[in-house]
């Protein structure tokens, strides 16, 4: 394997913690240079990066606390303003618009976070913007308010635990197709019951199924992990920001 593959297979979430390790400004520059190289839609890059250092930010933005924290964000206000100045005016086009820029987002986010692996910088992702105030997000930041929504956010840092396992992940049937879409025999799910039991797969994001008496880790998973999330808010923050379409 080159460089580069032997990167992608190293990268980990670190959900132990993070050291009091400094990252450099050198090392933030470089993740931030790399991850605005990651392909975009018509490049538009219709996202923003919000940086910052502060752990209070961090932990009540996140739930975690690493020396960095990257929110990246679908937003098409840098995009308007231009428009704005040069006479023009550019038109969001409601749900097209933010899936185009939450692929953009997405594709920036896994690049610095590959970038930040390459450099020995570990880091988790996470959503826990999406379940809590986001109001809060958005005030606590100062996004703007329309055009702009906070996707994910990558926090960085030095991991206090060297884990000598890698988290697993499925790479057959179900998740690779050839040539068309294949749906999972019987045969193949047991298969894939069987594999997410396999503690040798580290596929298992928890031991609890264990100490709690399920017979498979996936009826831990759907029975206690996987709840429906109240998703008003998500919901109400997405029209508000103009990527809701509404009949007219």
């Amino acid at each position: 394997m080159n460089e580069t593959i032997q990167t992608i297979q190293r990268l980990r979430t670190v959900r132990s913690g993070f050291s009091e390790r400094k990252i450099s400004d050198e090392d933030v520059q470089t993740i931030l240079e790399s991850a605005v190289r990651a392909a975009n839609a018509s490049g538009r890059q219709s996202y923003s990066i919000v940086t910052t250092y502060d752990k209070q930010k961090m932990k009540l933005l996140s739930g975690y606390t690493g020396d960095c924290l990257m929110l990246f964000c679908v937003d098409f206000t840098r995009i308007m303003d231009l428009a704005k100045h040069m006479g023009y005016e550019f038109p969001v086009s409601d749900i097209v618009g933010f899936v185009a820029g939450s692929t953009d987002a997405a594709f920036a986010a896994q690049t610095a976070c590959i970038a930040a692996k390459s450099l020995g910088i570990d880091s988790i992702f996470t959503n826990n913007i999406h379940r809590g105030d986001l109001q809060h997000v958005y005030d606590l930041l100062q996004l703007p308010k329309e055009h702009c929504f906070p996707l994910v956010a990558l926090v960085l840092g030095y991991a206090t635990q060297e884990r000598t396992d890698q988290q697993g992940r499925l790479a057959g049937p179900g998740i690779i197709h050839l040539e068309q879409y294949h749906r999972l025999t019987a045969e193949e799910c047991d298969a894939m019951v069987a594999e997410y039991d396999d503690p040798a797969g580290h596929l298992a994001i928890s031991d609890d199924w264990v100490k709690e008496g399920a017979k498979h880790y996936l009826d831990w998973f759907f029975q206690k992990w996987v709840r429906r999330p109240d998703t008003r808010q998500l919901f109400a923050a997405l029209d508000k920001a103009g990527f809701i379409p509404h009949t007219r």
